[in-house]
């Protein structure tokens, strides 16, 4: 696959910098090594233009890091990606983003990122081998029918670039928070393919981790609270990608090659995630005391059939 450098027509939300001006913070020698198709990628995620702040109103709010680097003897990008515990209330032993919660002391989203990054897996706050590179478009957590409005989070995805990989062997995981560290190549989230380097430690195909017929991505449409959505998976050498995890490394691998994706994105009639935001901060302050069915937790679908979600907790009236 050839890596196209975004011409400034084609990147979302606005102009961009001269690409040899992109990438001027980060030293010369923490680029030395990567490969043609690894600082394209850099320069194009760089050159992102991050959308103008917006108001979220009463809807809660998160950010999660998208830590990338080139794994020494490959020639493109991997994520730093978790496990979390099987013993976490919400969506536990899923793989997620380092990341959590927008505190009301955070000066920004970024802050938030690295705190959480830190506080997980042990990624330092302040570290040379760390470099920012853009803030991403937000995107929302999807919920199944029946689920409470204010259960939904706005998560702003921050990318870094990790110039040493040799500090990730020292990260160790939070055992109340995480099971788990583990990387997959972005280029993956952008194909639904992998290299044959790649596949060294890929979960069984039928396991418990990858219970699809499918080699490598797997989807299926659905329809929750704010309507139809494609869930998409990944098979990797742990948990899945899939969910809310997978919708911020598609946008982000799209963005990083400057390409669609090759599989379609979509479900058919599924509204861009700016639109699902704005619709439900203008409408949660009107449902936010308001309570919902306690009947069973269920996603619909593109059929007319339900089934059942593994989120009880989504239904919620209280704190979550």
């Amino acid at each position: 696959m050839t890596v196209q450098l975004q011409p400034e027509s084609s990147i979302p939300n606005g102009a961009v910098k001269p690409p040899s001006d992109v990438l001027s913070n980060i030293p010369a020698e923490a680029l030395a090594g990567l490969s043609e198709e690894s600082i394209t990628c850099l320069r194009n995620l760089a050159s992102f233009k991050t959308p103008p702040a917006v108001e979220f109103g009463l809807v809660k709010q998160a950010a999660v890091l998208v830590a990338l680097f080139q794994k020494e003897g490959d020639d493109k990008l991997h994520v730093l990606l978790t496990t979390r515990a099987k013993t976490m209330r919400r969506h536990p032993s899923q793989t997620a983003l380092p990341g959590g919660k927008v505190d009301p002391e955070d000066p920004d989203v970024i802050h938030t990122a690295r705190r959480e990054a830190f506080e997980e897996i042990g990624l330092p706050l302040d570290h040379p081998s760390i470099h920012h590179l853009t803030i991403l478009e937000p995107v929302m957590t999807i919920l199944p029918l029946n689920s409470h409005m204010k259960n939904h989070i706005v998560v702003t995805p921050v990318v870094c670039f990790i110039s040493s990989p040799s500090i990730l062997p020292n990260l160790i995981p939070n055992a109340d928070e995480v099971d788990a560290i583990f990387t997959h190549p972005l280029k993956g989230c952008l194909t639904g393919l992998l290299d044959d380097r790649d596949l060294e430690g890929l979960v069984d195909i039928g396991g418990e981790w990858w219970p699809h017929e499918e080699e490598f991505h797997s989807t299926n449409d659905r329809i929750g609270t704010t309507g139809e959505y494609r869930m998409h998976r990944f098979r990797t050498t742990n948990s899945p990608i899939k969910g809310l995890t997978s919708d911020v490394l598609i946008q982000t691998s799209t963005i990083a090659y400057a390409q669609p994706t090759t599989y379609s994105r979509y479900a058919i009639n599924q509204s861009p995630f700016p639109d699902l935001i704005s619709g439900v901060v203008r409408d949660l302050p009107f449902h936010i005391d308001k309570s919902v069915d306690s009947g069973p937790v269920e996603w619909g679908g593109t059929e007319g059939e339900r089934y059942r979600s593994s989120e009880t907790w989504a239904a919620a009236v209280g704190n979550p």
